[in-house]
């Protein structure tokens, strides 16, 4: 069994591994860098230091209006490489930690980030591999 948190982005359900993220907080203030992708809303600080922020619903392309809705930042650890890189994803809110077995996780890829999907809370969850996922990428 692995463990995920279960957070909500748009339309989308998301679980992403327990072991990879580092705090859930109330949503960061967020300053926009000219230029940037849509998925990267800017610069937050977190513990003193800058955090990029992504908005987890463009990021695995939920639909639904989602401006300005993110209520929490889940403060996560990216790729697999020392020292982690940390990353803010913007989402609606956080709902419970779940266990999935990985059998039940079938197969997909969307630009690294996501290692499929599963059944949680009787609903598709995207299953997200942040481990093999850089902000770069």
């Amino acid at each position: 069994m692995n463990r995920f948190l279960l957070v909500r982005a748009g339309d989308a359900l998301c679980a992403l591994p327990l072991h990879q993220v580092r705090r859930v907080v109330r949503a960061l203030v967020v300053h926009a860098l000219p230029g940037a992708s849509a998925e990267l809303l800017g610069l937050a600080e977190f513990a003193g230091e800058p955090l990029p922020v992504l908005e987890l619903a463009r990021l695995i392309g939920s639909g639904g209006d989602t401006a300005g809705a993110s209520s929490v930042t889940v403060v996560a650890r990216l790729g697999r490489a020392e020292p982690a890189e940390i990353v803010g994803l913007q989402a609606d809110e956080a709902l419970e930690i779940v266990e999935l077995p990985a059998a039940t996780v079938t197969a997909g890829s969307l630009r690294g980030v996501m290692a499929g999907e599963a059944l949680a809370l009787g609903r598709r969850v995207s299953v997200l591999d942040l481990a093999a996922w850089t902000a770069t990428a």
